[in-house]
């Protein structure tokens, strides 16, 4: 079953995991499950690992079959419990400078590198390696292991395994998103969409543009309008948040090839990250209306020109009430007694509560390690995260000490 082999350097750690964790990190970072590959074979191995410890999963496939999430049930499924989410997938490696191979767990100096390490491989291991825990302790309240694919490219893969969960005998009552917040409690992050614009015009010699339709200045024109739109949303604001408004981003803009020719394609990529409360469909509208104005315009110059709107990603805001009562008796599972946290970055948390499920966001490693060269995790970090899920397993139980429900 073993996917990866681990590599030793020099290791210095006060506190460590278990060997256990290690062994389960360095099979899964063994698994090159880039988003753009089928993530079966890492599906395979946790299923196999479940098997191993007399846990049924099921499968939610996408409709090419050729990847899928996995859903699996410990303990009673007709009480509400615990959902513990995580993606399988991870982002590509080429074009980064790795001191060590990307895709085996190396230690050194009290860190393991590999990719995957902090985004999210680290988090999905340590649920794996407390696996025999919630068995022995989840007696009282199910936890449910979520597992997803496509996270990396706008949080794909979760809505079918969100359905499937929230549509459980007895949904959880809490799902902890484990992406790296350094183990601190997060309540909220910001929503996002992404579309990319293919604009087409007509060709021709610059020195006859009127007989042409310039796809390049057509994009400017959509360039500043999205600049206006995203102007205009800076006088509503979440102080919770950096930036405390909803913002519009244009991320790039190809086209043309010669000065002397009118360029007849451009391609536009943008985003919109909004705040919660944020009128997400309205700033659609806005930005469907520039678009269909713009259009009009190039078709007046030349009648086969066209914009046609490519989706990029899209996923939810997360908005959990920062007085949740679980919230506070998570962190305090943590040894942290910090507020609830908001996020600069999306996850499929959103989803789970746009589901009517209670979500949070905590899982080890920080998110500015992520999907850098040189990956990694502390194993300090492991660590804590595996008392952690010992402890919520604890909490699962008929007489539990310290309650998280």
């Amino acid at each position: 079953m073993a996917a990866g082999a681990l590599r030793t350097g020099t290791e210095t750690s006060s506190v460590e995991p278990s060997a256990g964790l290690l062994r389960l990190l360095t099979d899964l970072i063994g698994f090159q499950s880039v988003s753009a590959v089928s993530n079966l074979p890492v599906i395979d191995y946790i299923a196999a690992y479940l098997a191993q410890h007399g846990i049924d999963s099921r499968r939610i496939p996408n409709a090419a079959g050729d990847k899928a999430s996995l859903l699996a049930t410990i303990g009673p499924a007709d009480r509400p419990g615990l959902a513990l989410s995580a993606h399988t997938d991870v982002v590509p490696v080429e074009g980064q400078d790795w001191s060590s191979p990307p895709f085996t767990a190396t230690i050194r100096d009290g860190r393991l590198y590999g990719r995957g390490s902090s985004d999210m491989k680290g988090f999905l291991a340590t649920v794996l390696a407390a696996v025999p825990d919630f068995v022995r302790h989840a007696t009282a309240r199910p936890v449910h292991l979520c597992f997803s694919y496509d996270e990396e490219i706008g949080c794909a893969g979760a809505p079918d395994l969100v359905a499937a969960t929230a549509t459980l005998p007895v949904p959880p009552a809490l799902c902890l998103v484990g992406e790296p917040s350094s183990l601190k409690v997060a309540r909220a992050h910001k929503g996002k969409f992404a579309n990319r614009l293919v604009i087409t015009g007509k060709g021709g010699h610059s020195a006859l543009p009127h007989r042409a339709a310039n796809a390049v200045a057509a994009a400017a024109k959509i360039v500043v309008g999205l600049e206006a739109i995203g102007a205009s949303l800076t006088a509503i604001t979440d102080a919770a948040f950096e930036p405390p408004y909803t913002t519009v981003h244009v991320g790039s803009l190809r086209g043309g090839g010669a000065l002397n020719l009118v360029p007849d394609r451009a391609v536009l990529e943008y985003e919109v990250r909004t705040i919660p409360g944020a009128d997400a469909a309205g700033i659609r509208a806005r930005i469907d209306a520039l678009v269909a104005e713009v259009r009009a315009g190039l078709k007046a110059q030349a009648a086969e020109a066209d914009i046609t709107v490519e989706p990029i990603s899209a996923y939810p805001g997360l908005d959990t009430p920062a007085g949740l009562p679980a919230a506070a008796k998570l962190a305090r599972l943590t040894d942290c007694n910090e507020a609830p946290i908001t996020l600069a970055y999306g996850t499929e948390a959103g989803l789970y509560d746009e589901a009517g499920i209670a979500t949070l966001v905590c899982g080890p490693g920080d998110i500015a390690r992520a999907h850098k060269a040189d990956e990694w995790i502390g194993l300090d970090e492991l660590a804590s995260a595996e008392r952690l899920m010992r402890r919520l397993a604890l909490t699962l139980s008929d007489a539990p000490t310290d309650p998280l429900f």
